[in-house]
């Protein structure tokens, strides 16, 4: 079987590396974190340009006609240049408007050129529908300032999926930051006018695209991480030679290279996964991918600011940005604890798939 990718997925993976890397270099980068919010407008106008904003929805709904999986290349260059724009989120709401019989909606949107927002709210949900009206709080919702409609679930009475307005008057937007400086909300929402667009199983495929998103851009960062660390161990010299040289830097890079391969692996499987359907092999895939973001993130930024010495955690050097974005999709996935636990209610409700 031939695993690589086709040449749709190769010129758009190509595409996205020219434009980030073009638009979201370190200086500009430092650039948009001295503002008070972590967004590029225009880098994300030339995201819209581009069409890698929507990638996966159908061409009737004016995307690529592509699907998930092609969507998660983009955002693997998202995580390697780290850039400031809500593409996950918007990636994620759009989807979900798109396989809804609210697609309408989506359209309505579209025309403002702005972005669309989502969260599964698993930090401090506790939002009510009742009559179309959605009351109660939620928590870390990214990219909303600016944000034209809000995906979330609501948990009661019944678990669901809808779409609001973020910038009803119903809601008190209180703001919050990441650690990797990502603008975010905190909502306290009363009586806001809601539409539902997805049932209990709207919400589970929701969930699992996030993680599966978080996955692959994590990827990114740890791969570039490894590059840098690289170039870094290749040029600098102790006791008149390389210090990649040593077999305590080359082994511990070995390691990390182990890492991100398994990471590249569980990542892709889950995205593509994602794509066809969504059962119970599809959790697995996705929580393992979840914890080998957690863990090869954690392993190969701690080794690769190891390597680079005190300069691994000068804020002027690269590495520390890809560090604390490490963290921040570790943190936003839940961390390791929070994959394990879900892996083995998975394995426990289908232990014949696991072990297959």
């Amino acid at each position: 079987m031939d695993f690589a990718f086709n040449e749709i997925q190769t010129d758009i993976q190509a595409l996205a590396d020219t434009l980030f890397k073009d638009l979201s270099s370190p200086d500009l980068l430092a650039k948009v974190e001295s503002q008070p919010q972590r967004v590029d407008l225009s880098l994300w106008a030339a995201l819209q340009e581009a069409g890698l904003d929507v990638v996966a929805l159908s061409e009737d709904l004016g995307g690529a006609g592509l699907s998930f999986l092609e969507a998660c290349l983009v955002i693997e260059k998202l995580g390697r240049y780290t850039a400031p724009v809500p593409l996950i989120v918007h990636t994620l709401a759009t989807l979900s408007l798109a396989e809804s019989d609210q697609a309408a909606q989506l359209e309505r949107l579209q025309t403002t050129g702005a972005w669309v927002t989502a969260t599964t709210g698993r930090a401090q949900n506790t939002l009510r529908l009742e009559n179309g009206l959605v009351s109660g709080t939620v928590s870390n919702v990214p990219y909303v300032q600016g944000a034209q409609g809000l995906v979330v679930p609501v948990l009661a009475p019944i678990p669901a999926l809808v779409l609001i307005d973020p910038r009803d008057t119903g809601i008190e937007w209180q703001n919050q930051t990441s650690t990797a400086l990502e603008p975010q909300g905190y909502g306290i929402l009363t009586h806001v006018p809601a539409i539902v667009i997805g049932s209990e199983e709207a919400v589970k495929v929701l969930h699992l695209r996030e993680l599966a998103a978080n996955a692959m851009a994590q990827l990114g960062v740890v791969e570039a991480a490894m590059a840098l660390a690289r170039g870094h161990v290749c040029e600098r010299e102790q006791f008149g030679v390389k210090i990649g040289s040593f077999q305590a830097v080359s082994h511990r890079l070995a390691d990390c290279w182990i890492d991100a391969m398994n990471l590249r692996t569980m990542a892709l499987t889950a995205a593509s996964r994602l794509t066809r359907t969504v059962d119970t092999d599809t959790a697995l895939d996705v929580y393992v991918a979840h914890s080998w973001a957690c863990e090869a993130g954690h392993r190969v930024l701690a080794s690769c600011q190891h390597v680079c010495g005190g300069l691994g955690h000068d804020k002027d050097y690269p590495m520390w940005r890809f560090a604390v974005w490490s963290r921040h999709y570790e943190i936003m996935m839940g961390g390791n604890e929070f994959a394990l636990e879900q892996l083995g209610k998975a394995i426990t409700s289908s232990p014949t798939s696991a072990m297959l």
